[in-house]
């Protein structure tokens, strides 16, 4: 229980004749809009918990209700009248759906916990670990776990069970919207940050202290300053930010943007934490690996695994981050690419000045060419020619990276797997700038990222909130023109112009975008497991093959 609603519910949670019962996980974002809306078409609400509105707007909508509940939630009703169970989850997936199909009966949880404290065999899925070996290929299955027979329900699908069987589909699919106009980019950057404001205050709806990741980049560092500026007159009491900096602090570039920012505002209320923190935590993060459902975040959520650890010991039961911001916009790469595409004299010029500004260490004459082949080929000269250039790909990555330490016949067999899986996902020669950029958010990419993160927080009674991955913010942002999203002439700038007056000059105008500390973190973590096993250490730095 999170929110002041929250207090009102009781689950599962039936209607008057009992006839639909739900359970659910998370909040409703859009509460006041919804319940508004239900009340308008004249349901009665007998309390103001949020599980309640999303069964009154199964009464009211059915399967459809989907379209009308935003939030960071998983739910599953029983239909006694129709004998179906209905579940959905969240579009951009900030909520996990577990489920194992027996023979003739069905379990759900929201932890792959849940359903192993039922008799379901244990069986390793040898695909999944092979994704987990493989770092390229993580996030490209959105239904297998690290178990045969437990699945996950993908992020944005719908699912029905009943005595015909099981189906599922995809509910949110914002390859089908369209393409919004606006005056000026300047009326974008407006609108962009109106809707920011909306999906950040709907976040703050707590009975416990509220956080915020503060990382000093302007992802988070705009989270911060926005409620800082314009509603710390929601919160009871200050914002605790967190932030992880390396140990050398007057070297570490995010730590003079998160001075910055807390000399401007003394309400905020920082905790700071350097690497030097792994020293003392690092056998109780690996001892906590055997609890996780999967080891994602084993290594990958050290850091999110810090700051919700002193979020814990703060007594925050909120923390705001900044994740899925960098899918809202181009970076340098994919800039480069679709400069490529449509060659103007002034779009190079400025292209190369944001490559210079940003610090890049190559100029951007080597994605501009890796992008050029598919850009400027006929189309049907790309049908005859993509089976040998496949085939070449695939070669050069059978020798090198992660797959060359599998034996050839694995890694092989697994290569053919992901690629025939990932073409039948996405188109090979994709389409219109909107629907590339919708596949950023039905790709998996986003989810994976709250699969591995979110049970970490979770797990130290801290509920993670992310304002960027919220379904409206990320249907404004596919939505915007091409113009909007390039890293021209400076990469996010329609959030750095958003954030003028709001940021400090020097985290608005931050130049270093790929500098983050938590690599130290690694480092540490790493030396420390080299001391305390150095056989182990030694024999896996060595291998040459994996069994």
């Amino acid at each position: 229980r999170t929110t002041p609603e929250s207090l009102e519910e009781v689950l599962p949670l039936a209607n008057e004749d009992r006839s639909l019962v739900l359970v659910m996980d998370g909040r409703v974002d859009n509460f006041d809009d919804l319940r508004h809306e239900l009340l308008g078409h004249g349901a009665v609400l007998r309390t103001r918990s949020d599980a309640e509105l999303v069964l009154r707007a199964f009464e009211r909508w059915g399967e459809a209700c989907v379209h009308h509940i935003v939030g960071e939630c998983v739910f599953f009703i029983w239909d006694l009248r129709r004998r179906m169970l209905f579940g959905a989850r969240d579009g951009p997936g900030a909520r996990h759906f577990y489920y194992h199909q027996g023979s003739g009966w069905f379990a759900f949880a929201s932890e792959i916990k849940g359903l192993l404290a039922l008799p379901i065999e244990r069986r390793l899925n040898e695909t999944r670990l092979l994704d987990y070996l493989v770092g390229a290929f993580d996030r490209d299955d959105e239904v297998g776990t690290f178990y045969q027979g437990i699945l996950r329900l993908p992020a944005g699908h719908a699912m029905a069970y009943s005595a015909q069987g099981l189906c599922t589909w995809r509910w949110w699919n914002p390859a089908e919207l369209v393409e919004q106009k606006y005056v000026s980019l300047a009326e974008c950057s407006e609108a962009f940050m109106d809707q920011l404001r909306v999906v950040v205050r709907c976040r703050l709806r707590s009975i416990r202290p509220v956080g915020a990741m503060l990382s000093g980049g302007l992802d988070s560092s705009t989270i911060v300053g926005l409620i800082s500026k314009e509603f710390r007159g929601e919160l009871r009491e200050p914002l605790c930010t967190f932030s992880l900096i390396r140990e050398d602090r007057e070297a570490c570039a995010d730590w003079r943007g998160i001075d910055q920012i807390l000399q401007a505002d003394p309400w905020l209320h920082p905790t700071i934490v350097t690497s030097a923190a792994v020293d003392q935590m690092w056998q109780s993060h690996l001892d906590g690996i055997a609890l996780e459902d999967e080891p994602f975040s084993a290594f990958n959520g050290l850091t999110y695994g810090l700051t919700y650890a002193a979020a814990c010991e703060a007594g925050c039961g909120v923390v705001l981050d900044g994740m899925a911001c960098d899918a809202l916009f181009y970076d340098l790469g994919k800039t480069a690419g679709l400069v490529a595409r449509s060659p103007r004299i002034s779009r190079i010029r400025e292209l190369i000045q944001s490559y210079r500004y940003h610090g890049a260490p190559v100029g951007p004459w080597r994605d501009m060419l890796a992008a050029m082949p598919g850009a400027l080929m006929p189309k049907g000269l790309r049908t005859v020619l993509s089976p040998p250039v496949r085939w070449l790909r695939d070669a050069r990555t059978l020798k090198s990276g992660d797959l060359a330490r599998l034996r050839p016949e694995i890694a092989s067999a697994y290569l053919a797997t992901r690629r025939a899986a990932a073409d039948a996902k996405t188109p090979r020669w994709p389409g219109s700038d909107l629907q590339q950029h919708a596949g950023r958010f039905s790709s998996g990419l986003i989810s994976f990222g709250h699969e591995t993160y979110g049970p970490l927080a979770l797990a130290r009674g801290v509920e993670p909130r992310s304002p960027f991955s919220d379904r409206r913010l990320i249907e404004f942002a596919v939505r915007m023109p091409l113009a909007a999203k390039l890293a021209l002439p400076r990469y996010k700038h329609l959030l750095r112009a958003g954030s003028a007056g709001i940021l400090p000059a020097a985290v608005c105008g931050r130049a270093d975008i790929g500098g983050h500390p938590g690599w130290t973190f690694f480092q540490r973590l790493a030396g420390a497991v080299a001391r305390a096993y150095p056989e182990a250490w030694t024999a896996a730095a060595e291998a040459k093959g994996l069994d």
